[in-house]
């Protein structure tokens, strides 16, 4: 008996040190060895919502995906989640879903019409929604799901697939989604463009991040071998990737080019001959002086760093004619490109050739040869079309293997219809045994002439406008989308492109402008701002982040202060509610190390945060008196003397505390509380705006920047606002009688095409990848128009 309790004992520390175990393993070390395909979604909601609306994504998802998403969209998490699909098993849309446990990721009884029960032998959960049904249950810290309880039973986390989920620790999680999957999948692997790294029972994986717009694709990761079989592309082994040389060949209307780079071809056709598998030449040649070679729709191109050697080493070729004063050549062995170049390349007929600059130009047909003079000679090729360059701007210089397709070519690799998507890249860079791929796939508008304004699209509201549109950063795309609010109070979320992204009814008016914080420190930023009895703190997708809103009883009577005192994003919200002033932490929890003792009267403005050297100042006027505190809600400079205070902020202007008063004079306080006017002669309606060496006024019809002033036409101008993008200052203010949006630089000069028709004050951001701004206004009641600045 006593062998026997030692025997229980033993095994019962065992099952504990397991659980133990478990509880330190990451969610995705449980997937199983025969996953073909793994998606890792790091915005669960954006994901589900490209499943149905993003052209591209939600043709190359598969079916058992959408089958998925059923699921998905009952959980709610900001943490990874990994869709696992398999290979060998019985139903191919099987799938395991992994993520990280906690409380409120998957709330069983606020889902209607689900039947659930226990499976007790198993510790797993059965539940039925509507006609779908799958299995869950929890291993240590990480949730389980499935459609198939036996793949929930085999789950084992000591029989790690290790060197995918070394792939995976690889992976960004500030993209939307990252996919992996084995390059022989179907699908997923459209996205390669090619099928040249997935030759028979190879098990290659690749690793694709997914940043995505409404029309735009961007991807990038890596491709490596996990197996003995040499990858094709360890035909680059031991050469460095070069600068893609043949878009400046390629005619602006090619249809497909494959570009292959290395800085030694002997040493590129000897790592070729080695993975080929069909017998190839490698008799030294005329290619041991290129560094490039490429297919180019009818037309093979070589790139060579000595044009004239180069043709002196082609023994066999003949004058055939001249073009241009550009000889053609006839060559004598035109099956050279049969097999040489396999599996990247194969031309079964080069009977002419001829140079132009550093390119070798290879074809079946002499008229191919001069429509690629042709076009070279007028600047009509890929390099200088601004499809291309605007889709080369997501890549890198340097490249072993480029693939572009147009739109035709894009259709049929993903069996679909994309029209207006014409430039379209994945590249490779070879190293150490695997290789770098960054891809993109864009629909493209065409680039307007320079230094012109032209209208970018109009989305209309279902309500006429209450607030003036702003731009706001977009963490997903690095880019910025559009925020606007209508008279029945929703709030929109409008894309860069125009599209409605969301609508979210709110409880009154937004008061100012909305702030952006990072509440949990990952690069994820949530909408901040106040309503008249609300603080809202909205996430990505427009749900409100718990606790929020904060509802008050008393009104809220200025827009929310937001301050992030050391720029650690350890955000303060201040409320302002008449005289009083309220703190919170961005938990929405009270501070109670702030006390504001109101000195009697009703705070006039929105309170700020600046810094002057090592001391932080909170300053608003209130009746007569400009208060200036500490972070504690102290008086931190008492200033004696009393203000008649216009409608305007205060600003931080040469480290001075800066606004004006009812008789238009510049008022402004040392940091030792001393007074002094400037006569600005303003009349008593006008306003200022500044940045720390910038001020800006407006008074009737003139507008000062700096020591200049610009005399406009007589109207009803909005405040002017100051903008600092690419380097440049830019100051607007909108006519609203004559409904024109003014733009200037900070010396005071129109921007060229300037003004342009708009009813409301302007906001100017950039809110594309493209290059150039966009200045975004209301133009009539129920719509915002966009401007694009070239």
């Amino acid at each position: 008996m006593k062998k026997f309790g030692f025997l229980v004992l033993t095994l019962t520390f065992l099952v504990a040190c397991q659980k133990d175990y478990n509880k330190t393993k990451n969610a995705y070390q449980f997937i199983p060895q025969n996953t073909s395909t793994v998606i890792k979604t790091n915005e669960l909601k954006d994901f589900i919502s490209s499943i149905d609306n993003h052209d591209v994504l939600s043709n190359i998802y598969d079916q058992e995906l959408k089958d998925v998403s059923k699921i998905l969209k009952h959980l709610n998490t900001t943490k990874e989640v990994y869709i696992s699909f398999f290979d060998n098993t019985e139903k191919p849309s099987n799938y395991l879903i992994l993520t990280e446990k906690d409380s409120s990721l998957f709330v069983v009884d606020s889902i209607p019409n689900h039947i659930s029960e226990t499976l007790k032998e198993f510790q797993v959960e059965k539940i039925q929604i509507d006609s779908t049904t799958f299995f869950h249950k929890t291993i240590g810290k990480t949730f389980a799901a499935s459609n198939d309880l036996e793949i929930l039973k085999k789950i084992d986390s000591e029989n790690e697939n290790k060197a995918l989920t070394d792939l995976i620790e690889t992976t960004d999680n500030k993209s939307v989604a990252s996919l992996i999957f084995k390059t022989t999948s179907e699908g997923y692997s459209n996205l390669l463009f090619t099928e040249i790294n997935k030759p028979e029972n190879k098990t290659n994986f690749t690793a694709l991040d997914i940043y995505y717009s409404d029309n735009s694709l961007i991807y990038n990761g890596v491709t490596s071998s996990t197996d003995s079989i040499t990858n094709f592309l360890d035909s680059f082994k031991n050469t460095v990737p070069q600068k893609i040389a043949s878009p400046e060949i390629a005619p602006v209307g090619t249809k497909s080019l494959l570009s292959l780079t290395y800085d030694n071809f002997s040493v590129f056709q000897k790592n070729l001959k080695a993975v080929n598998t069909k017998n190839t030449d490698s008799t030294p040649t005329f290619l041991n002086f290129t560094n490039e070679v490429s297919k180019i729709d009818n037309v093979i191109v070589l790139h060579t760093l000595d044009t004239n050697m180069l043709l002196e080493s082609i023994e066999d070729k003949s004058n055939f004619e001249t073009f241009r004063d550009i000889e053609i050549y006839e060559f004598e062995r035109p099956d050279f490109f049969t097999s040489r170049l396999q599996p990247f390349i194969t031309f079964e007929n080069a009977q002419y050739f001829s140079a132009y600059e550093n390119f070798i130009i290879f074809s079946d047909s002499t008229e191919n040869i001069k429509a690629i003079l042709t076009d070279a000679l007028n600047n009509n090729t890929l390099a200088y079309s601004d499809a291309f360059i605007n889709a080369n701007e997501s890549l890198t210089d340097e490249s072993s293997l480029f693939i572009f397709k147009d739109s035709e070519n894009l259709s049929k690799i993903l069996d679909g219809n994309f029209a207006g998507y014409n430039a379209n890249i994945v590249q490779y860079a070879y190293e150490d045994n695997y290789a770098h791929i960054n891809g993109v796939i864009q629909k493209y508008k065409k680039r307007a002439a320079s230094n012109s304004v032209n209208e970018d699209f109009i989305t209309k509201l279902d309500a006429p406008i209450l607030i003036a549109p702003q731009a706001v950063q977009n963490h997903v795309t690095n880019a910025h989308d559009i925020a606007v609010q209508d008279i029945g109070n929703t709030l929109y979320l409008i894309s860069n492109s125009g599209n409605i992204l969301w609508k979210k009814q709110l409880q009154g008016k937004i008061l100012g402008k909305i702030e952006q914080i990072d509440m949990y420190k990952n690069g994820r930023l949530q909408l901040a701002f106040a309503t008249k009895n609300r603080v809202y703190i909205l996430d990505r997708n427009g749900n409100d982040v718990s606790p929020f809103p904060l509802k008050f009883n008393d009104d809220i009577t200025q827009p929310l202060s937001v301050f992030d005192y050391d720029k650690r994003k350890d955000y303060r919200l201040l409320v302002t509610q008449g005289k009083n002033l309220l703190m919170y932490d961005d938990r929405g929890k009270s501070i109670n190390g702030f006390d504001y003792n109101s000195n009697g009267s009703e705070i006039s403005s929105q309170p700020k945060h600046f810094r002057i050297g090592s001391k932080d100042y909170i300053t608003f006027s209130a009746g007569e008196k400009l208060m200036i505190l500490s972070r504690q809600g102290d008086i931190r400079i008492n200033v004696k003397d009393k203000i008649r205070f216009s409608d305007n902020e205060i600003f931080l202007y040469k480290n001075k505390f800066t606004t004006t008063n009812t008789l238009g004079q510049l008022v402004q306080v040392d940091t030792k509380g001393k007074l002094s006017t400037t006569n600005l002669n303003l009349t008593d309606k006008h306003s200022l705006e500044t940045t720390s060496k910038t001020l800006v006024t407006m008074t009737e019809n003139k507008l000062n920047i700096k020591s200049r002033t610009v005399d406009l036409d007589y109207g009803e101008y909005t405040k002017p606002k100051i903008f600092y993008l690419n380097d440049k200052i830019y100051i607007s203010t909108t006519d609203l009688q004559a409904k024109k949006v003014y733009l200037f630089d900070s010396q005071a000069e129109p921007i060229p095409n300037f003004p342009v028709f708009g009813t409301s004050e302007a906001d100017l951001q950039k809110l594309d990848r493209e290059s150039g701004l966009e200045l975004i206004t209301q133009s009539d009641d129920n719509n915002i128009v966009v401007y694009k600045l070239h």
